[in-house]
């Protein structure tokens, strides 16, 4: 009778362990899912400036794009209510021009830096689809009068 209690108790045993060991299985998986989804937006954070855009135009032709830069002075023709709004964004060496049709930030301005992303057809401007702006520090300092 020994023999077969023992045995029940090694069968209990075997079957708690590989419910645990599945349990710990699925967990991990949900754990290394979780990882790679978050890796994967914050590889999908960074952008190419323009002239690396420019560099690379015929492989990325027809593509989505990332690409940031700083606003044109004088670059800005903004349409009326309802058109798009037209911009060029440099990176000192190569502009590029921008078409955007939605609501840019309050800190839009030329001179700022911008992160757009959209459509890129080679030979014509961006047609994006979200403008970012770089939020100007708080920390800056303070313009110094010059005596004269």
């Amino acid at each position: 009778m020994s023999t077969a209690v023992a045995t029940r108790s090694g069968a209990r045993r075997i079957r708690l362990d590989v419910r645990l060991l599945v349990l710990a299985l699925v967990m991990a998986g949900a754990v290394g899912y979780l990882m790679y989804t978050g890796l994967q937006g914050t590889a999908a954070s960074y952008f190419v400036t323009v002239s690396e855009l420019q560099a690379r135009a015929s492989e990325v032709d027809g593509r989505r794009v990332r690409v940031g830069g700083d606003v044109v002075t004088g670059s800005i023709v903004r349409g009326g209510p309802g058109e798009p709004i037209h911009f060029r964004i440099g990176d000192g060496t190569s502009e590029l021009e921008v078409v955007y049709s939605g609501v840019l930030p309050d800190i839009f301005a030329e001179g700022r830096h911008v992160i757009v992303e959209g459509l890129y057809r080679n030979g014509q401007p961006v047609q994006a689809d979200s403008v970012l702006t770089q939020c100007p520090s708080r920390f800056e300092a303070a313009p110094t009068a010059s005596s004269s």
